[in-house]
């Protein structure tokens, strides 16, 4: 709504004043919308292991192509990026020219241990993505909490958009989701999300 309203002429400082946020916090959600779809629902408020915070999300959006923002978004969840550091990565690709993945590996290298967790990344069926769209994120959480507690996925947890799912976990999530199939993984998953949204939303 706030790009909506800066394409129809509206000024940030009016913007600002209509939702009771500073000029250059609009700005800041202006830019997550720089993003491609299947990270946004990534995007949260503090810290945590499944998602992207706020500020590391408007940092990601520094990087102009979406192959890099996909790389480092995936940094952020299997090795706990900080905003600092997205933005020490950002700063090395565009001063140094090198890759993206060179830049990550010079930052990571700084640490003294490097904390390796697993990402998976899963479509949802195109039929859901209405039914999804009718519930908050929260509840889109939940039902995918309760299909990794039904999958039987170990330490996993997620975030549910309307187009894609994610998943993060340590080592045993690696194995349990060796063990199902990645792709028995999806499908189940599909699966579970449709009978849900069948349940709580009629119509969808």
């Amino acid at each position: 709504m706030l790009r909506k309203a800066r394409r129809e002429g509206m000024s940030l400082r009016e913007c600002a004043k209509v939702v009771q946020i500073d000029g250059t916090g609009i700005g800041r959600f202006l830019r997550i919308l720089e993003l491609p779809h299947d990270l946004r629902h990534l995007v949260d408020w503090g810290t945590g292991k499944h998602f992207i915070g706020f500020t590391s999300a408007v940092e990601l959006a520094r990087f102009r192509d979406a192959g890099d923002q996909r790389a480092v978004a995936d940094a952020i969840l299997s090795n706990n990026l900080n905003s600092k550091e997205v933005r020490q990565v950002a700063q090395l690709r565009e001063r140094s020219g090198r890759s993206v993945d060179v830049c990550l590996k010079e930052v990571l290298g700084m640490r003294p241990v490097i904390d390796k967790r697993y990402v998976f990344i899963g479509l949802t069926s195109p039929k859901n993505i209405d039914g999804l769209a009718r519930i908050t994120q929260a509840d889109r959480d939940s039902v995918l909490a309760s299909g990794l507690e039904r999958l039987g996925l170990r330490s996993a947890t997620g975030r549910l958009g309307l187009r894609f799912f994610t998943l993060v976990g340590d080592k045993r999530f690696s194995e349990s989701m060796r063990d199902i199939g990645k792709e028995n993984i999806e499908a189940r998953l599909r699966v579970h999300i449709s009978e849900a949204l069948e349940n709580a939303v009629p119509d969808c």
